[in-house]
């Protein structure tokens, strides 16, 4: 699901000219991310940013869903400098050559960004997790979001989708992932485990299993279903799977251990 143009270059691109051009936009930034691939985004306000990959001919410029116009603004930025500065040309998914300019106008963001919305929403009534990447964090939509978005559409999803994004990549606490382990015996069997102790703070993302350290030999094993059921009164889920935990009292962590310990599935999952 993303949205792909191409610009046919005269004269190769100096990066060190588009990164001068960047740094005077406000806000605005972008990532090497190796071989050929550079990622821009406005620091607090994109949802998705978007990639530019040098190629042998030309230079790919990709847009993914859920970008928001921050995202389509720096895009028409960015494609109009690297045109100027290569002396291209640019055309679409179907070859064919745009000329006028800006690529996205703001009836095209405005449309994008609600169809955007409504595809995802479609599509976490029947998915249990759908990811995006943001600049910062993953993102995860799924049938629980889709509930409570269920009576909602065009602007006011548009809203409340996006406020979620920005939630999880900009305004949640920069916390470790911690001790994230892959278990199994084969490429069909392999699962990505989460320890949490409460020994310091978390965010916890979508694994296949979590594990709470506990004074036992064996720890107690659950899902994040499970866990988001039960989550003690000062960790907070801020999108389908993503939460913020920070260090509990003792209190509140024996009554996790309490609570998740009538759930374990340790026992099943050593045995299969």
């Amino acid at each position: 699901m993303s949205l792909i143009h191409y610009i046919i270059y005269k004269r190769p691109l100096d990066i060190s000219r588009l990164d001068e051009f960047v740094s005077t936009i406000k806000g605005a930034t972008y990532e090497d991310r190796g071989e050929g691939v550079f990622y821009f985004w406005i620091d607090g306000k994109s949802t998705r940013g978007f990639d530019i990959t040098l190629e042998q001919d030309y230079i790919e410029v990709r847009n993914t869903i859920l970008s928001n116009k921050h995202d389509y603004d720096l895009t028409n930025k960015i494609i109009a400098e690297i045109i100027a500065l290569t002396d291209g040309i640019i055309i679409d998914e179907d070859e064919e050559q745009i000329s006028d300019f800006p690529i996205f106008d703001n009836y095209r963001i405005a449309e994008a960004e609600i169809h955007d919305c409504e595809t995802i929403q479609a599509l976490s009534r029947e998915h249990e997790d759908i990811a995006i990447y943001g600049p910062v964090r993953k993102v995860h939509f799924g049938k629980r979001l889709h509930e409570q978005f269920k009576g909602l559409k065009g602007e006011q999803l548009k809203n409340k989708m996006f406020e979620i994004i920005l939630t999880v990549n900009y305004q949640i606490p920069n916390f470790d992932y911690g001790n994230i382990m892959q278990v199994g015996n084969s490429e069909d069997d392999k699962k990505i485990v989460k320890l949490l102790t409460n020994e310091t703070d978390y965010i916890i993302d979508k694994y296949d299993y979590i594990l709470l350290h506990t004074s036992d030999e064996q720890p107690i094993m659950i899902t994040n279903d499970i866990l988001n059921k039960m989550l003690p009164s000062n960790w907070k889920l801020v999108d389908e799977f993503t939460v913020v935990a920070p260090m509990t009292d003792e209190n509140e962590w024996n009554k996790l251990l309490t609570n998740a310990k009538k759930f374990n599935l340790w026992h099943e999952f050593a045995n299969k």
